[in-house]
Formats: C-alpha cells, sequence, structure tokens
C-alpha cells in the first residue's frame, strides 16, 4: 500500500478542511497548557468550539471547493 496525494495537494492551504483541523490542531494545543485558560475560558464553551470545529472538518471535506478548481495542476 502507498500513500498517494490527491490531485491538488499542492493547493493544501487553500483547503477549508486543512484549515479547520489546523485551528482545531491549535486550540487541542492549547488545552495542554489549559491551567492558563481556566479561569478565562468556560471548558463547556471550549468542548463547544473544539466540537465545532471537528464537524466543519468533515463537512469542508466534502464541499466542492471552486477557487480549487481553477488551480494549474487540475486535469
Amino acid at each position: 500500500m502507498s500513500l498517494q496525494l490527491i490531485d491538488n495537494a499542492s493547493q493544501w492551504h487553500k483547503m477549508w478542511s486543512v484549515r479547520l483541523a489546523l485551528a482545531g490542531a491549535v486550540l487541542n494545543a492549547a488545552a495542554v497548557g489549559w491551567t492558563l485558560f481556566q479561569g478565562a475560558v468556560n471548558p463547556l464553551v471550549f468542548a463547544s468550539v473544539n466540537m465545532g470545529l471537528g464537524i466543519a472538518v468533515a463537512i469542508a471535506r466534502v464541499v466542492q471547493q471552486t477557487e480549487l478548481q481553477d488551480g494549474p495542476h487540475d486535469h
């Protein structure tokens, strides 16, 4: 089994699923330092935003993104 990239992988920075996944990763990284945010951010709000980002990644992954179709790598 070999890893094969999608045709427009070079446009990863334009993909909303990638952008949202990165935002979720940043949010999860912030959870490591949760003690710093404990008094400033309600845990329910933090978890809700994190869950919303996860759902948004799944939705963005299946939504057609027209700005990616104009790229030079599409066939």
